[in-house]
């Protein structure tokens, strides 16, 4: 076992896109409208590293967003371990090194973290239309919002790779 630092590279990535995002949800909550990008921090760790340094990359990430995030604690932690974990079991389908495939999962990834926090907070108003309608405005704006900020993240953890002179390549690439 022999520790990877691109994953405390990718849980600063991760913090300087949450930062981002909570000025964002800052300055738009007087019109009460939310972003929530969350998707693309789980991609890249599951796409990139190997098991454990995947697993310190998104249990760190998952607590940070936890303690930034008016939720239960341990939601997203633990989501996010799921749902890496999901990734992390399939990544060999995807090609890592261009920005398409990490921005569908991206995509995927971040429309099942909203659904996942509607669930688990937003049962008692299940049949108010307004708080359906408020879900939709949130998910609408957050992944118009992601088709620049995904690519964007990707490729400033791809540079700094490169100027930290570490691995851009990643870990266990099948053999085409």
């Amino acid at each position: 076992m022999r520790f990877d630092p691109r994953s405390l590279l990718l849980v600063a990535c991760n913090a300087l896109l949450l930062y981002v995002t909570l000025l964002i949800n800052a300055s738009l909550a007087s019109i009460n409208l939310h972003l929530i990008l969350l998707g693309p921090m789980i991609v890249i760790p599951a796409l990139y590293l190997n098991h454990t340094s995947f697993f310190l990359s998104t249990l760190l990430t998952g607590l940070w967003v936890d303690a930034a995030f008016p939720t239960s604690f341990g939601l997203f932690t633990f989501s996010f371990l799921a749902l890496g974990t999901i990734l992390f079991s399939i990544r060999y389908r995807f090609h890592a090194e261009r920005n398409f495939h990490p921005s569908l999962l991206a995509h995927a990834t971040n429309l099942t973290c909203i659904l996942i926090m509607t669930l688990w907070h937003g049962h008692a108003y299940f049949s108010s239309g307004a708080f359906w309608i408020q879900v939709s405005i949130t998910t609408l704006l957050s992944h118009i919002a992601l088709l620049f900020v995904a690519p964007w993240l990707f490729d400033l953890e791809r540079l700094l790779f490169k100027i930290c002179r570490l691995e851009t390549e990643p870990e266990d690439l099948p053999i085409t």
